[in-house]
């Protein structure tokens, strides 16, 4: 009898368990499907950009596409947000913002793609006033209490999080990070190319010197040319030095400004064109610097 009745309850339990599991897929699914909606309906009739996204509220979708992932994402990182969605942790930046815009989500819902992600992948984060592009720079497992993770880099970043490892059972005892750096919108490729003959002596207005003025400001960063960033995180008017970096696509490349003086270039050639491109400051105040981009 006693054995029956164990067997009995175990049944019941399991059945119960499976069920409690399947309302639950069901309704993150059902939550999804209603902010995608949502969020579709304000992208096709746009209004003012709220200040303050309360908490809970639809702050865009993310998107990784060689993952086929595809997930809407909420401020904050409640247990109400985080089992119907991706939470947008508080206190990090906003996509088109500088700094490190910083989401996490569960291994086993919104980011149980995550387990098959790789350097190079792109992501998406779409809203309402744009849709910013980032590429997989790094993946790395750290502790729950590392949360130097979420500091703001030299340059604007997306940071994902999810608990590791993936297939553990309970409450999983680490972290698992994606690093990814923001980039400049992709460029669809020409639908037919076509072949064109020129002249002798004729001279391609494309391949002609660029030269491109610019001024940006101390803790402040901005494009310079397609592919082509610059930031500034120190100035000294005095030296007429700065501190800096410059970020280049779609070579990936990080070029640091240490103590970089006026007058002084910075020399650096593109590696799918090759062509020579020059950074000059030309004048340094206690709050910006200007300067221009020469492209040969």
């Amino acid at each position: 009898m006693t054995r029956r009745f164990i067997e009995a309850f175990l049944l019941l339990a399991g059945i119960a368990g499976v069920g409690l599991w399947g309302w639950s897929r069901w309704h993150e699914s059902q939550s999804q499907q209603e902010d995608s909606q949502a969020f579709d309906d304000t992208q096709a009739r746009p209004g003012p950009e709220p200040i303050v996204i309360p908490n809970n509220g639809v702050v865009g979708r993310i998107r990784i596409p060689r993952l086929h992932l595809s997930a809407m994402v909420r401020q904050g990182t409640g247990a109400q947000t985080l089992d119907v969605s991706v939470g947008h942790i508080p206190g990090t930046a906003f996509p088109g913002q500088p700094g490190n815009v910083a989401v996490a989500a569960h291994r086993d819902t919104s980011f149980r793609g995550l387990r098959d992600i790789r350097r190079g992948d792109s992501v998406e984060f779409e809203t309402t006033h744009g849709t910013y592009f980032y590429t997989v720079d790094k993946t790395e497992i750290v502790r729950p209490q590392d949360v130097w993770v979420l500091k703001a880099a030299a340059y604007p970043e997306l940071t994902m999080v999810t608990c590791y490892p993936f297939d553990y059972i309970g409450s999983a005892p680490n972290r698992f990070i994606v690093k990814a750096r923001q980039v400049v919108q992709p460029k669809a490729a020409p639908a037919v190319k076509t072949v064109s003959f020129k002249p002798l002596g004729y001279v391609d207005p494309v391949k002609r010197p660029m030269k491109v003025p610019f001024e940006v400001a101390a803790n402040h960063s901005r494009q310079l040319a397609p592919g082509i960033s610059i930031g500034l995180t120190a100035a000294d008017a005095a030296g007429q030095r700065v501190d800096g970096w410059m970020w280049v696509m779609p070579d990936r490349r990080t070029i640091w400004l240490r103590g970089q003086g006026a007058q002084d270039p910075v020399v650096f050639y593109g590696q799918e064109d090759g062509r020579r491109r020059e950074l000059v400051i030309t004048s340094v105040s206690s709050h910006a610097a200007r300067g221009y981009l020469l492209v040969n």
